[in-house]
């Protein structure tokens, strides 16, 4: 027996109400047209694969958010993906801007005559209380902070991956940074 045809706009409805075959039947459709919106906007083929998987995880966890009548399936999932990949760029350039900086410091500390074995010293046991003060925070805030600070994350898709309020991250990594500053307060 033939599945009857449904328009994207159905079967986008359909995997609203948890339908898997008519989200499975959307994916095959949508999928090459993503993609390739992807990897032109990410440049990295490895990359875009990850951003259509992940962004059809999105696509399934909000299916129930379309409205027909606002936009067409495909115009929908767009804004979906382009935002997921925007995030993603925003993302890879904080984590390059800080790669370059620390490689520029390094380079600088190394290059440099006026450093000396007490400056060496000095850095080292600054990085020493700043990595045991991280490791005094309550996991949540010192996991938080890692993903903003050292993985260069967004707060956004911090909140997507982790599936938790993006208020709630904007939170908890304040206070993170509020109670690592008192605890350095008194070590640096």
């Amino acid at each position: 027996m033939a599945q009857p045809e449904y328009s994207e706009e159905e079967l986008l409805q359909r995997a609203g109400r948890g339908d898997a075959r008519a989200f499975d039947r959307l994916y095959d459709l949508l999928s090459p047209r993503l993609f390739g919106l992807l990897r032109q906007m990410l440049t990295d083929e490895r990359e875009a694969e990850d951003m259509l998987q992940d962004g059809f995880v999105q696509l399934w966890s909000k299916a129930s958010d379309f409205d027909p009548s606002r936009s067409k399936a495909f115009t929908w999932a767009v804004m979906i993906f382009r935002h997921k990949a925007i995030d993603r760029m925003r993302a890879l350039g904080r984590r390059n801007r800080l790669v370059e900086s620390a490689a520029l410091e390094h380079a600088t500390l190394a290059d440099s005559v006026h450093i000396g074995a007490d400056d060496a010293a000095e850095a080292g046991e600054r990085s020493a209380l700043v990595r045991e003060a991280l490791n005094d925070l309550p996991k949540e805030q010192r996991q938080l902070i890692e993903f903003a600070f050292l993985k260069g994350l967004t707060h956004h898709v911090i909140a997507e991956s982790l599936g938790i309020p993006l208020g709630t991250v904007k939170t908890n990594i304040r206070r993170g940074l509020l109670r690592l500053r008192d605890l350095l307060k008194g070590g640096v």
